[in-house]
């Protein structure tokens, strides 16, 4: 399959002396960024992909991450009693291999 056929519009730009490059109006319009914004930008292979940051999304993030670090959970906190209601353990051991 041809690469170019996967692409929904192609509008060459260029890189200036300073490393800054000018995303062309048409594709600004298409992807909904307005003005100046913030973008996330990395290397997948031999492309660069540049991505519009939400300020929103990264709000509900940090939230997250603050709410989740704030958790006093420790993990296998309960006592779990072995129990096997329709195997025997040697059968499982044998099917898995694990005894000779």
């Amino acid at each position: 399959m041809c690469l170019i056929h996967l692409v929904k519009y192609l509008e060459y730009s260029k890189i200036d002396k300073q490393g800054r490059i000018v995303i062309p109006s048409r594709i600004r319009r298409l992807i909904g960024v307005e003005g100046e914004v913030e973008v996330l930008m990395r290397v997948e292979g031999g492309k660069i992909i540049v991505e519009p940051v939400s300020k929103d999304l990264e709000k509900r993030v940090e939230e997250w991450v603050k709410t989740v670090l704030n958790m006093r959970v420790e993990p296998f906190s309960e006592e779990v009693e072995e129990t096997w209601k329709w195997m025997s353990e040697d059968y499982v051991k044998r099917k898995l291999g694990l005894l000779s």
